[in-house]
């Protein structure tokens, strides 16, 4: 990895520029859930929100007073950055408040844009060891053209979680099931849903594997954040089984809060999640398009269609994209993109670019992910995540949204005070570095020496 960030300096340094480009510090419901329980905590020494309550309606009500209702380890990991950031002097409060922007900046470097460029450093890594380093720009292309692209950069829990299963399925295809399953726990403390992937590779190894051992070790590895996540409730509901979500407080109605906000799966939800124009993964992660058609235009594959049912990508993204197809708010509220299908998201594209097949039908590639890059691009300058549910297509509506003021999260304005815009230009500009500093596969290198 060293001589290859050696031999390409200029496209690594665009490359860390571009996705570090645009920092989210809009005061969302979502992001703004995880950002209250830091500023409550340095000014009053616990994680009650009483203070905040109208801030947000991601909020959770107990006994009368007011708690996240989020998964605890991203708010939990920024709360000591922050710290840190406040013990040098740094931040000061405001009428007795810490609540402000930086935390907000603090969360998304933490949870969003550290765990974006660790997605990509190791899908580097994995096609430098197979000397394919040609096929890198790529491989990044194809998560720069969807919507995990997008939610890299905000405090959300999303892209966090994405790179922590990454780094789980490494290891599960390394048979570390203990270390698989450890970081199974941190990626389920960081977003419940992520449990299924779990589940799934457990039946995998039951199943397929014929494994009690391997099975236990994944228990086992998991254990330290069940422990935990059973405490965490224990102390803010009284009941070790009872999560926060049960008391969110204006999300749904009596009736469906009482079941999380479960149900049965939902045909509409599946079409929603997988082909609609609204949130569906084809039109906001275009390149699994052009992986469809490597694994339709590939005999052999479609021969071995049972395989892949109890592959450990295609079964996690099976069980979970039922699991979320059968929640009250599938479709992710104001979202760009199915946001909830992060995680098995990251995973398919991962399993794409280690296809021996990647690299083929190149022009395909380049037009469907060229669309993903237009909408990806045009999301960064407008709305961000902020899209309501659409009867339209995504890039009609981010080309609407132009003549709106553009996003003024972004390193030039937030520290020049640079017309969005004009921050704008440089983007596409490091984008453009990239394309022509793109790396060249080890033969090639050797062959010109």
């Amino acid at each position: 990895m060293k001589a290859f960030i050696a031999q390409n300096k200029i496209f690594v340094l665009c490359t860390l520029l571009f996705c570090c480009w645009y920092i989210d510090v809009w005061e969302n419901s979502n992001s703004c859930s995880r950002v209250l329980p830091i500023a409550t905590y340095y000014e009053q020494g616990n994680f009650v929100l009483d203070k905040y309550k109208d801030k947000t309606i991601d909020i959770s009500v107990i006994d009368g007073h007011y708690y996240m209702d989020k998964a605890p380890l991203p708010s939990l990991i920024t709360l000591p950055f922050f710290g840190f950031i406040k013990s040098l002097g740094l931040v000061q409060t405001t009428d007795g408040s810490f609540y402000s922007k930086t935390i907000y900046i603090v969360g998304a470097i933490i949870c969003g844009i550290i765990p974006f460029l660790l997605i990509l450093f190791l899908v580097a890594k994995s096609l430098i060891l197979k000397q394919q380093e040609d096929l890198i720009l790529m491989a990044f292309v194809a998560y720069l053209s969807s919507f995990v692209f997008v939610f890299a950069g905000t405090f959300f829990a999303h892209v966090l979680a994405a790179s922590l299963l990454l780094l789980s399925y490494i290891q599960y295809q390394k048979a570390n099931y203990t270390y698989c399953g450890l970081l199974c726990g941190l990626g389920f403390l960081t977003e419940y849903t992520t449990l299924w992937i779990l589940f799934s590779w457990i039946l995998i190894e039951l199943i397929k594997h014929k494994s009690i051992k391997n099975t236990l070790q994944l228990g086992l590895g998991f254990l330290p954040a069940l422990i935990f996540i059973l405490c965490y409730n224990y102390y803010f509901t009284g009941n070790a089984l009872t999560m926060l979500y049960l008391f969110v407080a204006d999300n749904f109605d009596v009736a469906t809060k009482s079941t999380y906000g479960l149900g049965l799966p939902k045909l509409s939800a599946l079409f929603g999640l997988l082909f609609s124009e609204n949130r569906g993964l084809l039109f906001y992660a275009p390149v699994l398009i052009y992986g469809l058609i490597l694994f339709f235009t590939n005999k052999l594959m479609i021969l071995k269609i049972k395989y892949y049912v109890l592959h450990p990508i295609a079964l996690p993204f099976l069980l979970t994209t039922l699991f979320i197809s059968s929640h009250a708010a599938w479709d992710g509220g104001w979202s760009y993109g199915p946001r909830h299908l992060t995680a098995v998201t990251t995973l398919l594209i991962f399993g794409l670019t280690q296809s021996n097949l990647f690299g083929k039908y190149k022009t395909f590639f380049w037009i469907i992910c060229g669309y993903g890059m237009a909408c990806t691009l045009l999301a960064k300058l407008t709305v961000l995540y902020s899209v309501p549910p659409l009867e339209q297509n995504i890039l009609s509506y981010l080309l609407s949204k132009l003549k709106d003021g553009f996003n003024d999260g972004n390193i030039l304005t937030l520290l020049t005070n640079q017309k969005p815009v004009n921050a704008f230009y440089f983007f596409t500009i490091l984008l453009a570095t990239m394309f022509l500093m793109k790396p060249k596969s080890s033969i090639k290198i050797i062959e010109q020496s």
